[in-house]
């Protein structure tokens, strides 16, 4: 699981003006999956290993930051779910 507290954003007042640093987007958690499974190939003394990994398992929506700040322009968010393959052998 991985946790994030929020970025510190400009907080826009209503007359447009905004105040640096006075704000953060909301804070997220999200939560990811692995299983691996060694196998023992006959005649090989190298095991190979399987592993599948769920990235963002629930697939929460989430903003890591605003675009807000010097330099930032665009908010950008969070992955959305992913699933990954891997096979390797050890050496």
């Amino acid at each position: 699981m991985i946790y994030g507290s929020g970025l510190r954003a400009d907080l826009v007042l209503p007359d447009g003006s905004s105040i640096p640093n006075g704000d953060h987007v909301p804070p997220y958690a999200v939560v990811n999956a692995g299983i691996l499974h060694e196998f023992k190939l006959q005649g090989d003394p190298k095991p190979v290993t399987v592993r599948f990994d769920i990235v963002n398992l629930f697939d929460t929506i989430y903003q890591i930051r605003n675009g807000s700040g010097v330099g930032v322009f665009a908010p950008q968010f969070g992955m959305r779910r992913g699933f990954f393959v891997g096979i390797s052998q050890k050496l």
